[in-house]
């Protein structure tokens, strides 16, 4: 099997990023054409959007002979395939959520990772049949991605951009 490496989405991660560098801009701009309340907001959004990305750029799962590793921020869980108990699947629109259940507990993940299929179809054909829902099989059928989430992203750069063509050129 070797190890395989699963991370979130670099389409997703690139806006994640071009955000908190706008935000550092706009938290610059703002220290010189800005009331104290607004750099006191602006800061604490871009703390808070530094936190999240740091997370999502961390997160990664490690599918090995020996088990599944999931990396978070500051925290490492290890598996060995008899202690994954079931994976399951929910599906709420485009967006989808794997359902790992452990001995140690439960353990989630979406179809926000890069091939998350490939994934899921590693991961059932090592636990088995007895571990893996039905509907996880009929999901790789025709496996759903999730886009919404990453246009979203891009909007959000496009809003703080507007908002810093604003503050630069009409405040």
């Amino acid at each position: 099997m070797g190890e395989n490496v699963f991370r979130i989405r670099r389409a997703f991660i690139v806006p994640l990023v071009i955000v908190i560098v706008l935000l550092f801009i706009l938290l610059v701009i703002s220290s010189f054409k800005g009331q104290a309340w607004e750099r006191i907001i602006l800061a604490a959004f871009f703390v808070f959007t530094s936190f999240l990305s740091i997370e999502v750029m961390r997160r990664e799962l490690l599918l090995s002979e020996s088990g599944l590793i999931i990396k978070k921020f500051f925290r490492v869980k290890e598996f060995s395939w008899d202690q994954i108990t079931h994976l399951g699947i929910v599906r709420l629109g485009k967006k989808v959520y794997f359902l790992l259940t452990t001995v140690k507990g439960f353990h989630f993940f979406s179809n926000l990772v890069e091939d998350h299929a490939r994934l899921v179809r590693l991961l059932d054909e090592r636990l088995g049949a007895e571990k893996v829902e039905e509907e996880v099989r009929n999901y790789l059928e025709q496996p759903v991605e999730r886009l919404s989430l990453i246009v979203m992203s891009w909007v959000y750069v496009a809003v703080i951009l507007a908002v810093i063509f604003f503050k630069l050129y009409y405040v």
